[in-house]
């Protein structure tokens, strides 16, 4: 008997034992990759993006959802893999699901801000970006990336302000363009010191005393410093005639003949500046009313008054402004009565849409589409609130 065995001959004697063999390798691989943790496929994930390979990352992360379908961090650095892609609308897929596991995280709202923004959804991308910053108002590079929005989206105001914030906040980039321009990036507002500011104006000797700085005001003195304008605004809280609630019961009347359609008579002229007199004296600081008064003074070609009215206007409004722009919380202006937020619109032909007031004592302004793209305003009602639990 020839007993010589071929390859051949092996081969299909123990084919079935290559193919027991061959499965249970492959079932052991199969083990050993579902076996893996979605930690542990997100860490691989991890080291495949710091490599910039992003396909590799991607590959990773979807199998850590495999195994994980609730993961956020998977869902999170798919995100990233993908706006490294420069694939926008598959990266906003993914924050947005990482977003519906977990709405308290503000680097994502940040991070999915900026990828709305690069997008070119400005409008989306600062709305997200605001709400990052609420969870973390520190957060420099939040600010920045949201002067950056407002820049590309065309805005002249916002993106100095918010670079201003980042570069408060130590962001090196936005302190480097201040230097580099010779600003500073520090307030230089000055907030009412109520306390000092009683003790002043009740100083006899002082150039602060209010009686002083009333006749001064009443004459239209232009040579009034910033300080004394501030003292005789703020310090009209401590007169016995300040009410930050009352208004003139007939300013419809006023409104009635400056909006009237036809020529204003002269006996209209003379009923406003009547009118106006007594508004004042129930509102002394109402801008709105001492600008119609002057027009009625200008009308019967009384220049010197109307000048007077012209510098009250001055020393009111740089009262105001020494205290804040109205563009953030942090800059609010300081008003002793609400009418004057409303002549703060007026004098700068803004219009409103709704008002919120927001704990802490402020005052917003959410403003409708203007020129200047300024959305909201805001201003401290503090004393306002303080004289009305009196």
């Amino acid at each position: 008997m020839n007993m010589k065995t071929t390859k051949n001959d092996w081969w299909l004697k123990n084919t079935s034992w290559v193919i027991v063999l061959t499965c249970c390798c492959l079932a052991l691989f199969s083990e050993k990759s579902y076996s893996q943790t979605a930690e542990e496929w997100k860490k691989s994930g991890n080291v495949f993006l710091d490599s910039a390979n992003y396909d590799m990352a991607i590959e990773h992360y979807e199998k850590a959802i495999e195994v994980d379908s609730n993961y956020f961090d998977a869902y999170f650095n798919l995100g990233r893999a993908y706006a490294n892609k420069l694939d926008y609308d598959k990266s906003i897929e993914y924050y947005n699901k990482a977003l519906a596991l977990n709405d308290k995280d503000a680097e994502l709202y940040l991070t999915l801000g900026g990828t709305y923004g690069a997008n070119q959804n400005y409008d989306k991308g600062i709305d997200l970006i605001k709400k990052g910053l609420s969870l973390d108002p520190d957060n420099s590079f939040g600010y920045s990336l949201l002067a950056y929005l407002y820049q590309e989206k065309g805005n002249q105001i916002y993106p100095f302000i918010y670079m201003k914030k980042a570069a408060q906040l130590g962001d090196s980039i936005s302190q480097q363009y201040f230097l580099d321009n010779s600003l500073t990036w520090e307030d230089t507002f000055i907030k009412p010191d109520y306390e000092q500011i009683k003790k002043d104006i009740e100083n006899k000797s002082s150039d602060y005393y209010y009686d002083k700085l009333l006749k001064r005001y009443q004459q239209g003195d232009s040579t009034m410093t910033l300080s004394e304008k501030q003292h005789f605004y703020y310090g009209y809280v401590f007169h016995k005639n300040y009410h930050p609630y009352i208004s003139f019961p007939n300013q419809k009347e006023i409104n009635n003949i400056l909006n009237k359609e036809d020529e204003i008579s002269k006996e209209e002229w003379e009923e406003l500046l009547s009118l106006t007199d007594a508004a004042l004296k129930i509102e002394p600081f109402n801008l709105r009313n001492l600008h119609y008064q002057s027009l009625a003074y200008q009308y019967f070609d009384k220049t010197k008054e109307a000048d007077v009215n012209y510098q009250k206007i001055v020393c009111i409004l740089d009262a105001l402004l020494s205290t804040g722009d109205a563009y953030t919380k942090e800059t609010a202006i300081h008003v002793i009565a609400v009418s004057n937020e409303y002549d703060y619109l007026f004098v700068n032909d803004l219009s409103i849409q709704s008002q919120a007031l927001i704990d802490g004592g402020f005052d917003v302004l959410y403003l409708t589409p203007n020129t200047d793209g300024i959305e909201e305003l805001w201003f401290d009602v503090n004393q306002s609130l303080n004289s009305w639990t009196k």
